[in-house]
């Protein structure tokens, strides 16, 4: 189980550390959950937008809980999901 989440965005312009013992995420939240937290954090708009998390280049699935995640798993790209739709 992770402890210690490590975001960033995709130009690491805007890195978050956060504790899950100490503060609004705990090992019962969300994938989801921590993005909306980076999100919040770093004040980054795109409510319009679904966003999602990668960790070593495997997309992580937002229903996941923090605490079955494995420590490998602690440091994420967070993103915007990008589409390119046929008009």
């Amino acid at each position: 189980m992770i402890a210690t989440i490590r975001m960033n965005d995709i130009a690491r312009q805007k890195p978050l550390q956060t504790d899950l013992d100490s503060g609004e995420l705990t090992p019962r939240s969300t994938v989801g959950q921590a993005i909306g937290h980076y999100r919040r954090e770093m004040r980054i708009p795109g409510d319009d937008l679904q966003w999602t998390a990668y960790s070593r280049g495997v997309r992580l699935d937002g229903k996941l809980l923090l605490q079955d995640l494995p420590e490998e798993d602690n440091e994420w790209m967070v993103m915007p999901e990008v589409s390119a739709g046929a008009a």
